[in-house]
């Protein structure tokens, strides 16, 4: 993976936000093909979830606090707080992708 700091600070390909969500409220994470998503939960729990094309959930995870999770695999993940979560997300776009 290749990785610029420059980049990151010219804000080109990595987006950076802060997030809240009140227990119960979902989210939905779309990653194209290169993309990577970042996640840590800084207060609060919830759940992610992947379903695999055609068959059950494939992924299900309830992430600690303070760790990251890495979304690297393309396809739509759900992010449900399972209480009042606040955490960070960084998403880093593939290579031409457009800002």
């Amino acid at each position: 993976m290749q990785f610029s700091l420059f980049n990151l600070y010219r804000g080109q390909r990595h987006a950076c936000e802060l997030f809240a969500m009140m227990r119960g409220e979902v989210f939905q994470e779309t990653l194209d093909t290169g993309d990577v998503a970042v996640l840590v939960f800084l207060g609060g729990s919830a759940t992610i979830t992947r379903k695999r094309q055609g068959e059950t959930v494939g992924l299900h995870i309830t992430p600690g606090r303070m760790r990251p999770v890495f979304l690297t695999t393309p396809g739509t993940y759900c992010v449900v707080a399972r209480d009042h979560v606040i955490g960070t997300r960084v998403l880093r776009r593939a290579e031409g992708a457009q800002p």
